[in-house]
Formats: structure tokens, C-alpha cells, sequence
């Protein structure tokens, strides 16, 4: 599954890819530096509370790894327990600043 942030014009901020491989989940992070950084300089009344957010959202497979798989053991039964919550925040993060969330 992919989740993205999308701007108005439906340029890709960030796009998020969740899947389970070889018996445990995983994902990728990326945020496009060029549609970012538009949206950066057009909120920069906002720009502190922008960076916060998307650091944290280029720090996600960190965050699988280190914090939600740290007690337990990654396996791929853990999926849509996994994608429930960056489905959760991502939808949050979108909605904070007037973006789209898109699945495909």
C-alpha cells in the first residue's frame, strides 16, 4: 500500500510505501524535496511546526523499527495493525495543513 500527501495541485509531498516482505513488514519514506520546499516557503508563518512534522515523517521506518517493533517481533501478521497507524497519521498531518490524503 502507498499513502501520500498531495498540495492542491496534486503534486506528491510525501509518499509512503507499506508492505510486508520475506514474513515481516517494512516501508519507505520519501518526501519530495522540490514540492516540500514549495510548501515550506508558502507557510513559512508555519514553518517550525512544517519541519517538526515532516521530520517525523521522514523518520518512519526509524520509528517502525525502533519503537513500534521494539518489544515485539516484526512479523508480517502485524501489517494492518501497522498501516491503521500511519494511516491515522498521516490523515492528521494532511488535514493540519490543508493537503490531501491519498491511498493507491
Amino acid at each position: 500500500m502507498v499513502l501520500f500527501i498531495r498540495n492542491k495541485d496534486n503534486d506528491t509531498i510525501l509518499d509512503l510505501e507499506v508492505y510486508a516482505s520475506k514474513g515481516y513488514v517494512e516501508l519507505k519514506s520519501v518526501i519530495d524535496v522540490e514540492n516540500y520546499s514549495i510548501f515550506l516557503l508558502e507557510n513559512l508563518n508555519k514553518s517550525k511546526e512544517i519541519i517538526e512534522d515532516f521530520q517525523e515523517l521522514s523518520e518512519l521506518r526509524g520509528w517502525l523499527w525502533e519503537v513500534y517493533f521494539m518489544a515485539e517481533r516484526n512479523t508480517s501478521d502485524k501489517y494492518n495493525d501497522v498501516l491503521e497507524i500511519l494511516r491515522v497519521r498521516i490523515k492528521e498531518i494532511a488535514k493540519k495543513y490543508d493537503l490531501y490524503y491519498v491511498e493507491d
